[in-house]
């Protein structure tokens, strides 16, 4: 799968989850954004959910992966 990573670490908030949102306006079907980060983003979820993608947070790396979430037709 092709990815797009974005290194969020060290940013004061809001500008980590600002910055993944933004860079997903820029995803293509198929691609996925791995978002490096300081913390686990618990507010970003909601957002990502209302917006219509999943993810998967990897606690050891800190690592975020968003993708665009396959509906079930």
């Amino acid at each position: 799968m092709d990815q797009i990573s974005l290194d969020n670490r060290g940013l004061p908030p809001p500008e980590p989850m600002v910055r993944a949102l933004r860079a997903l306006e820029d995803l293509v079907d198929g691609q996925e954004l791995v978002v490096f980060m300081d913390r686990e983003p618990f507010i970003l979820y909601r957002e990502l959910q209302r917006r219509g993608f999943e993810w998967e947070f990897e606690e050891a790396g800190r690592v975020l992966t968003i993708r665009r979430a396959i509906g079930l037709d």
